[in-house]
């Protein structure tokens, strides 16, 4: 945190009407409206926390790739309807979570979710560009947790993630009905970047042993997917994928959909590290232990189901053969931290890491959650001066 650079912002370049270009320049970049709030300011963030972050976040994934947690996790945390055949080692890329709280007056990050899955990889770059240029920030910052990143080099970084050695035409970002899904912005964010377009889930095609999608008027040969589709959501809806998970098509995967299961909340007792606190898995406990937690679905997305003040009641409410889909995580405290002209923030920091084969993972993009109330998912934060924004790390 740095808050003097934050007070420096305030003062010397926030305006409502820079604020007011700052959405614009987004929507008409992107060429799509922007359905979830953003924050008026970015957060400038010191270097020590930066490196505190990022380094608790390689931590954490790297732990979840350790064969001893995989050996049980792939049977007990992959549902068998969604487990599938040849599982790579470890995911291509994973989101870590953490809340900034304070030990003994230190800034600290504490672990609130982490998920082998994929986030917003594109539109963040847009939006560092976007804040530089609406509130004429003459000064570079870096958007990057890796300090050797640049943006040209995290473009390529993308192209190689996303695209490897395919065609676009042969590759698709694969979600339910992504035209409608409020993370669509994300979604243009990355045709414009790589060339990779969306395509519907339930709107692919199978034949014997492949995939094809459409484009250009014309059924082309889907190679390699940019997995976004989030199997509760679907179930959810109902929708009628046109193959089988247990028994799926040849095609590259950008991430593996049982990473989604195998890097979750489901990992969290399995995690030893500073950042992390205690969780439990709610079947192997028959009352809330002394302290305060928080009782949270183990796969649901966008903060859903989550309990901030569960009781014995809530707990036993949970029929016995679902309580291995729930957890019991002690209540982190979110410090208020951030200054904002509406008063202090609490502040949710997403560090996006990308791994790719034969290499170490990265960490690369940053993105926050920040606001005042008892929640920070992106439907809770509508006030004035909270939303969605990114970490700005001083250039060295």
């Amino acid at each position: 945190m740095n808050p003097e650079r934050q007070e420096w912002f305030y003062r010397c370049h926030y305006s409502p009407e820079r604020y007011a270009r700052l959405r614009s320049i987004l929507e008409q970049s992107l060429g799509t409206p922007i359905e979830f709030r953003i924050m008026e300011a970015p957060m400038f963030c010191s270097n020590e926390l930066r490196t505190a972050i990022a380094e608790a976040a390689l931590a954490v994934v790297k732990q979840c790739t350790e064969p001893k947690y995989l050996h049980h996790a792939y049977t007990s945390a992959i549902p068998d309807r969604y487990r599938m055949p040849d599982i790579p080692p470890h995911p291509t890329c994973a989101v870590v979570d953490f809340a900034l709280a304070l030990d003994n007056g230190t800034i600290v990050p504490r672990l609130i979710e982490l998920q082998g899955f994929p986030s917003l990889f594109a539109y963040q770059l847009f939006l560092a560009n976007a804040y530089h240029e609406a509130y004429e920030l003459h000064e570079e910052f870096s958007p990057f947790f890796d300090q050797e990143l640049t943006k040209e080099g995290y473009l390529d970084l993308l192209k190689r993630w996303l695209l490897a050695d395919h065609h676009p035409d042969n590759t698709a970002l694969v979600d339910y009905k992504p035209f409608e899904q409020k993370t669509y912005p994300d979604f243009a964010a990355t045709q414009q970047l790589v060339g990779m377009a969306p395509s519907d889930i339930c709107a692919l095609r199978c034949e014997g042993n492949m995939l094809f999608h459409q484009r250009g008027g014309a059924w082309q040969p889907l190679r390699r997917i940019y997995m976004r589709a989030i199997c509760d959501e679907l179930e959810q809806e109902g929708a009628v994928v046109p193959f089988s998970w247990t028994n799926p098509p040849q095609v590259e995967w950008v991430v593996h959909p049982n990473w989604y299961f195998l890097m979750s909340k489901y990992s969290l007792p399995h995690l030893h590290h500073p950042s992390v606190p205690r969780s439990i898995l709610c079947d192997s406990i028959e009352q809330i232990p002394v302290g305060r937690f928080v009782l949270k679905p183990l796969f649901a997305f966008a903060g859903k189901g989550v309990n901030i003040n569960p009781t014995a009641a809530d707990l036993e409410a949970i029929p016995p053969a679902e309580r291995s889909q729930w957890i019991l995580m002690e209540k982190v405290e979110y410090a208020p931290v951030l200054p904002t002209p509406e008063g202090n923030n609490c502040v949710e920091v997403r560090c996006m890491v990308i791994w790719e084969e034969g290499q170490q993972p990265r960490p690369t993009m940053s993105l926050i959650r920040t606001g005042r109330g008892a929640l920070m998912g992106s439907r809770y934060l509508t006030q004035p001066w909270t939303g969605a924004s990114i970490c700005f790390f001083e250039q060295t």
